[in-house]
């Protein structure tokens, strides 16, 4: 089994205190995070940020740690330079004893200690997590919301751009309100979020109790990597086909526990897509959208019933859907995201167990490609119509024409001879003059020829 690397910075959690006293100083912890799954017998430290709520500073303060209501593990009393913490501000501090524990649930309390604190309520945080002898590696999952108009989206899509580039890290982007919105099921599922600004981002959904969702695209990457410190207690796997004649792509998502953990399951696929061309406002031209959300396999509420609510070890659980791609997504540049989503009671208390990505094809679509040299197609230059054939290929075939900035402008199913060419009849297409794209899709792969429109 693969073992991920334990990143140590355990960033995240942001937990608000009540209103304080303006008399005397109120101590409260921020900053205080653990993944909901670690290794078992691995150290991991335990860190806060100390913080005060009240106008009085704040001038020194100690932290401690238990586990599961044992012993505290003291910590050294912090004196802070005059004149303290102001509400304004933090100490970051890591506590000397590491927390290092046993396969099973856990509960980890941590308080932070101060004179004159005006209200002692605030003073813990309590976080609970499974240890796990035996783990799978953690794929964080970022669901961003964009749109055209949104001026401060061609910076976060340069920035999901890098998050997907990581192994660790997934994104779908979910185009709401503008024309690459070509996803009801995409819409009505994120809707459910009821956020009114552009962009968004939502994080592990709501792994740590809440639904945690940002503007601040310049920081999902320190938040992901937080979660992606953490382990999960399922293996992920995915293989898909793609039927290039028909357009058809199935998936099959698989999942196997190496822990068991009590609770109600849902599986999806996510259906992305890159290297789309279209507008966006304060971008520069020839902007491209990448991780478009094209499909969600499994609907709205994801497909249930697969993995009972108290699932076997080492039994693998699997799901297989099919998609037909419509005209003009490109099924080169299909992504699959596959989602094992643990839901503890609504929308928004359920969180992404682990993920799983890969391309929308089980053999590659590069595998597939038959190469240019294979289609002929003439007259090239064309005016009314054009006559195509695949060397050594017969039977069903999608022929589709681009324009050069990605648009499909001509969709048509026919059927490949061996013996003779086939005529496309171009008079009624209103095709304007200029160079295109003629891609053909067939049961053995595809081909592709630039073509040039005349009068």
């Amino acid at each position: 089994m693969r073992k991920s690397t334990l990143t140590k910075t355990l960033l995240g959690i942001l937990l608000i205190a009540s209103a304080a006293s303006l008399q005397a100083q109120n101590a409260y912890l921020q900053n205080v995070s653990l993944p909901r799954y670690i290794k078992a017998g691995v150290n991991y430290p335990v860190s806060a940020w100390a913080r005060n709520l009240s106008s009085t500073p704040l001038p020194n303060f100690s932290i401690r740690w238990n586990l599961d209501g044992g012993a505290w593990n003291t910590g050294t009393t912090i004196n802070i330079t005059a004149p303290g913490i102001s509400s304004s501000s933090y100490v970051p501090y890591t506590h000397p004893v590491q927390l290092n524990t046993t396969q099973g649930p856990h509960t980890l309390v941590v308080e932070i200690l101060s004179t004159n604190d005006s209200d002692p309520t605030n003073n813990t945080v309590t976080i609970n997590f499974t240890a796990l002898n035996n783990w799978a590696d953690k794929v964080v999952l970022l669901e961003a919301r964009t749109e055209t108009w949104c001026p401060q989206c061609p910076p976060s899509n340069t920035e999901t751009n890098t998050l997907m580039a990581n192994p660790d890290f997934a994104v779908g982007k979910f185009h709401l309100s503008d024309a690459l919105n070509d996803c009801p099921e995409c819409i009505t599922y994120y809707n459910q979020h009821n956020i009114t600004y552009t962009p968004a981002g939502i994080i592990e959904m709501g792994e740590y109790g809440g639904l945690p969702i940002s503007s601040q695209w310049n920081v999902w990457e320190d938040a992901m990597t937080a979660r992606a410190a953490g382990v999960a207690p399922v293996e992920m796997s995915m293989t898909s086909s793609v039927n290039t004649a028909t357009r058809v792509v199935t998936v099959t998502l698989n999942a196997e526990f190496t822990y068991s953990v009590a609770g109600i399951y849902a599986l999806r696929v996510f259906v992305t897509e890159d290297g789309v061309p279209g507008p966006q406002s304060s971008a520069p031209a020839n902007y491209i959208h990448n991780k478009v959300m094209r499909a969600m396999l499994g609907g709205v509420t994801g497909t249930t019933g697969i993995i009972p609510t108290a699932p076997m070890v080492g039994t693998n659980y699997s799901q297989t859907y099919s998609y037909t791609v419509p005209a003009g997504f490109d099924l080169t540049e299909l992504q699959l995201i596959g989602v094992l989503e643990h839901n503890l009671g609504s929308f928004n208390n359920r969180y992404a167990l682990n993920v799983v990505k890969g391309a929308a094809s089980g053999v590659g679509i590069a595998d597939l490609r038959l190469g240019d040299r294979s289609l002929e197609a003439y007259p090239n230059p064309f005016s009314n119509e054009l006559y195509v054939s695949v060397a050594d290929v017969d039977g069903p075939a999608r022929v589709e024409l681009f324009t050069m900035d990605g648009r499909s402008v001509y969709q048509h199913n026919t059927v490949l001879g061996s013996m003779a060419s086939t005529r496309l009849d171009l008079s009624a297409t209103g095709l304007a003059n200029g160079a295109y794209l003629l891609r053909i899709a067939t049961e053995k792969g595809t081909a592709e020829q630039r073509v040039i429109k005349v009068n």
